[in-house]
């Protein structure tokens, strides 16, 4: 096997720390209902818990869609592209390792998208990374090709 490669999505917060944040926020949303209410402004309260609310809910999609995972195995004449979306649904490309080839797509604001192209098929790869890891990535792809193309010779 020349490649095994899994892909997934970065994540800056683990689940225990977005709770704490969660908390953290809700606590000091409270503290200041109270002196909202205090101070006779008690129509500023259901915002506030809407807003607690909206930031759970976002952190846990958040975490829902990293789930998300790409798999690249290069073996047995194979190049394997296996995409698990964050409710588990697969889906799997198979690309012949001797015709396909790795592009690098510079857009005008720096980004970098990394397609796998063979015989008239065009894959995008690691659509969750980073613009540097695509290019990294897309490096270890490229490298991993030229030496199953030079074991072929």
């Amino acid at each position: 096997m020349l490649l095994d490669l899994t892909l997934s999505p970065n994540r800056s917060l683990s689940r225990d720390h977005a709770r704490l944040l969660v908390l953290v926020v809700g606590g000091l949303f409270l503290m200041g209902s109270i002196r909202f209410l205090v101070l006779g402004l008690w129509p500023v309260i259901p915002f506030m818990v809407a807003d607690v609310v909206l930031l759970a809910w976002a952190l846990r999609a958040n975490y829902r869609s990293g789930g998300a995972r790409e798999r690249l195995v290069l073996a047995d004449d194979a190049l394997t592209v296996t995409r698990i979306s964050p409710w588990g649904e697969e889906q799997v490309d198979v690309l012949e390792p001797y015709f396909t080839r790795v592009q690098i797509e510079e857009t005008p604001l720096g980004d970098a998208i990394l397609f796998l192209s063979a015989r008239g098929r065009r894959l995008k790869v690691g659509g969750f990374l980073s613009a540097p890891e695509r290019r990294e990535v897309g490096a270890v792809i490229a490298g991993a090709l030229m030496d199953y193309r030079e074991a072929r010779h």
